[in-house]
């Protein structure tokens, strides 16, 4: 009878002590990554300072604690490292852009901003400073003069053609037809900002000529009772005609407040031209005062603010109206205009 053999797997003491080292290594190494690991907590990235405007440097703040490092991502292809918890940078075109920070390679967080486009400089120099009438008659010659000191080329349009009526510094206009005239005159071929003012024009008044009248013959009165010759020889002059009354004010159209947020909303991304609202300021004077969230600008650098905003994003304004009483014009506008903009539309800012 044949007998079973067993085998006898046995480890040698090295690879068992191996083993064991391993092992109290790995605790170690988990023991002291568990002591020394500190959750992520919340922070926050902000902006401090003007609008955000291409062109124009930004201050990013965090209120991150107990870091050595930050790394920021402005979402430009533009990084930055910095020990301190803020950061600046310049944004060369507008849009969207979702800011990262990364604090000591372990803890991030995001902010999405709108960066707008820079608003176009106007150069006084380029407005042109007109001296006219308030208004004028049918058929009289009117002066018109420009006082600006750098014009070099003048295109005056007087309401009532369609092309060039004049193109020199001191120009003198004979209009034909009564009513309201719009006044536009373009200096250096700078037809961004053209002047544009309001005249009224009175029909041409008709002169009565005098017609002579013979005296009455002298009668004898047949009564006794009256001085006769006292009344016959020397009568009574007649009464002279009354002058016509001078030419009435001009008048503006109406709007409201309602109204004009109305257009202004209209205006976002250049859907509104700006001469539509030269008939409802005094003299068609598009540099008309607007304060604007408390401060004042001209009436042309609010349009072109409102122009910048992008169409689809909200505006909100509140409009108080000041209005010259006798003829209905806008004089001074106080607004306090918002835009909500960005990814998710979450916040105001504003204008």
């Amino acid at each position: 009878m044949q007998k079973k053999q067993f085998m006898v797997f046995r480890l040698d003491d090295n690879v068992i002590i191996t083993l064991l080292a391993v092992c109290i290594l790995a605790s170690l190494a988990f023991v002291l990554r568990y002591r020394s690991y500190k959750p992520c907590k919340d922070f926050s990235i902000n902006t401090v300072g003007t609008t955000l405007t291409a062109g124009h440097i930004v201050r990013f703040e965090t209120d991150a604690k107990d870091f050595k490092r930050l790394s920021w991502d402005f979402g430009d292809n533009q990084k930055s490292e910095t020990e301190v918890a803020s950061a600046l940078h310049a944004f060369d075109d507008p849009g969207n852009y979702t800011i990262s920070l990364l604090a000591d390679g372990k803890c991030v967080e995001y902010k999405t901003i709108t960066v707008i486009a820079a608003p176009e400089v106007i150069d006084s120099s380029l407005v042109a400073k007109v001296i006219m009438p308030a208004t004028a008659v049918v058929g009289t010659p009117v002066l018109f003069k420009d006082t600006s000191s750098k014009a070099t080329t003048w295109e005056w349009r007087f309401g009532e053609t369609a092309v060039v009526d004049g193109a020199l510094r001191n120009q003198v206009y004979t209009f034909t037809t009564p009513g309201m005239k719009t006044i536009s005159v373009v200096i250096n071929g700078n037809y961004k900002t053209p002047l544009v003012r309001k005249i009224y024009v009175s029909p041409k008044e008709e002169r009565n000529i005098p017609v002579a009248v013979a005296a009455p013959r002298p009668r004898v009165n047949e009564r006794p009772n009256t001085d006769p010759l006292t009344q016959q020889i020397n009568p009574q002059p007649q009464q002279q005609q009354q002058e016509a009354p001078p030419p009435p004010a001009p008048s503006y159209p109406d709007v409201s407040a309602a109204d004009l947020n109305q257009m202004f909303r209209n205006v976002a991304g250049g859907g509104r031209p700006i001469s539509d609202f030269a008939k409802y300021f005094c003299d068609g004077n598009l540099n008309t005062t607007v304060i604007l969230n408390g401060k004042s600008v001209p009436f042309q650098q609010f349009y072109n603010k409102v122009a910048a905003v992008k169409r689809g994003d909200k505006l909100a304004f509140t409009t108080t109206i000041f209005k010259n009483k006798p003829s209905n014009c806008i004089s001074k506008l106080e607004i306090i205009g918002k835009v909500k903009a960005g990814m998710f539309n979450m916040s105001w800012r504003d204008l």
